[in-house]
């Protein structure tokens, strides 16, 4: 909190800033998780109960921090992971056919798609433990989409305690 209290104090400096700080009935903020997404996401990501002035004052108080929110229905995984974890699935799903190695699928996201990471490395980056978490809850609420169906591969890596990075060894091997 203290470096999100500073960041907004230095931006209230703008003429910009203090017409959105005015506004703003925020005076304190808990960010709950401090693992890859509570550390750098803050999300606004509006429910049926909100109210049109506490979605757009926490619009406000983002914009001044720095962010850029976007709005989302509360629906699975919102924008980014309801994208990212079926790509990764899907990549899971390539080599588990034997259509491409994991390294070439790695390689021709990078490449390819311009990505820092590719499928296979973002999985152990993030934790297989947790990709399968949020694919077995997604499954369980739409059982019929394919997009969420489990990965025998991922269900093998996982119950062998090859939970990526954070265990030596997922879909690579760490030191």
């Amino acid at each position: 909190m203290a470096f999100a209290t500073r960041r907004f104090v230095r931006a209230a400096s703008s003429a910009a800033a203090t017409a959105a700080a005015k506004k703003l009935i925020v005076k304190h903020v808990t960010v709950i998780g401090g693992g890859l997404m509570g550390a750098g996401i803050a999300q606004v990501i509006k429910t049926p109960m909100t109210s049109q002035k506490t979605f757009e004052s926490l619009v406000d108080f983002s914009k001044a921090v720095g962010k850029s929110p976007v709005s989302c229905k509360d629906t699975p995984g919102f924008i980014v992971n309801r994208l990212l974890v079926p790509y990764m699935m899907e990549a899971v799903r390539l080599f588990e056919r034997g259509d491409a190695s994991k390294e070439d699928i790695d390689v021709a996201m990078k490449l390819g798609a311009g990505y820092p990471m590719g499928p296979f490395e973002l999985l152990d980056y993030v934790g297989l433990d947790t990709s399968k978490y949020i694919i077995d809850g997604w499954h369980s609420l739409e059982p019929n989409n394919p997009l969420f169906a489990p990965s025998p591969l991922l269900n093998k890596l996982v119950e062998e305690k090859k939970l990526g990075k954070k265990t030596g060894e997922g879909f690579y091997k760490y030191k």
